[in-house]
């Protein structure tokens, strides 16, 4: 009802619920497939947040010009803030504790190649997707819970973008999984 007082149009959404993923189609195929995920530690049930994010960023692989390490800026902060959680607290083990919102990996976010566990009729949609767009190259980003289910039992999934020139170098170098070379997809 108040909203109605501001303007007659109102627009009502509702959250997509899961992980951002990336979804590389060429030539009509589904060729690989990234899950994105933003700067988080997991708790091992002893260990700080502050103690498992220096733990994290001594990883080799967030050394190099690919992957950052997670930084402990504001956006760590009111991250954290949001969970109900300090830079001190314990998480319990297994527990994700995310370290900030965007995914990429210049921000201390990951990535993990999960091509061969995407379900088939997830393939298919994106497929579709593909010729709907009629383009021969398109990053489809969606956010889904499992990729291995299908969308159709994952209600508060969806497609958020489709890119018409998408970073195919994200397959080259996963932070986890089987590296992809989609440009052998392009150039065919």
């Amino acid at each position: 009802h108040s909203s109605k007082r501001l303007s007659p149009w109102v627009v009502v959404q509702e959250e997509l619920a899961g992980t951002v993923f990336r979804v590389t189609v060429i030539g009509g195929k589904v060729t690989a497939v990234l899950r994105r995920d933003p700067p988080q530690v997991i708790g091992n049930g002893t260990s700080t947040i502050a103690e498992l994010v220096a733990t994290a960023n001594l990883d080799p692989r967030r050394k190099g010009a690919v992957f950052h390490a997670i930084p402990l800026g504001s956006d760590a902060t009111h991250e954290l803030k949001r969970q109900h959680v300090s830079l001190h607290s314990i998480p319990k083990k297994g527990q994700i504790v995310f370290l900030g919102e965007k995914i990429g990996r210049t921000s201390g976010g990951t990535n993990v190649d999960v091509t061969d566990s995407i379900h088939k009729d997830n393939i298919a949609l994106f497929e579709k997707v593909a010729r709907v767009l009629d383009d021969p190259l398109v990053g489809i980003d969606c956010i889904m819970s499992d990729m291995s289910i299908p969308w159709q039992m994952q209600p508060r999934c969806g497609i958020i973008e489709c890119n018409s020139m998408p970073f195919v170098d994200l397959h080259y170098q996963p932070f986890e999984g089987k590296k992809r070379n989609p440009a052998n997809e392009l150039w065919d």
